[in-house]
């Protein structure tokens, strides 16, 4: 089930978030369907939609099991998330 399908079931709205990590990243390295990977000088951007607290913790530490190093993570409106398929 996507993680949309499950908010709604939830009654929760999904958040889209923007991740900036060091380094580049390849598009298939966090296995989710639905978000975007792209380079930008040195720096991967990293953005999709989070359904809950639990997990945006979850990708979190994901990318730091993987020795990733997070730069800056934030929600952002709407209109600022890139389309979906990169």
């Amino acid at each position: 089930m996507e993680p949309n399908q499950v908010a709604r079931r939830a009654g929760t709205q999904p958040i889209p978030y923007r991740i900036v990590v060091s380094g580049e990243l390849r598009s298939g390295f966090l296995g989710l369907e639905g978000w975007s990977v792209r380079d930008e000088e040195g720096y991967c951007v990293i953005t999709g939609d989070i359904v809950d607290q639990a997990q945006l913790i979850g990708v979190i530490e994901w990318l730091g099991e993987r020795g990733v190093e997070l730069v800056s993570l934030e929600p952002v409106q709407s209109s600022e998330t890139p389309p979906r398929g990169g």
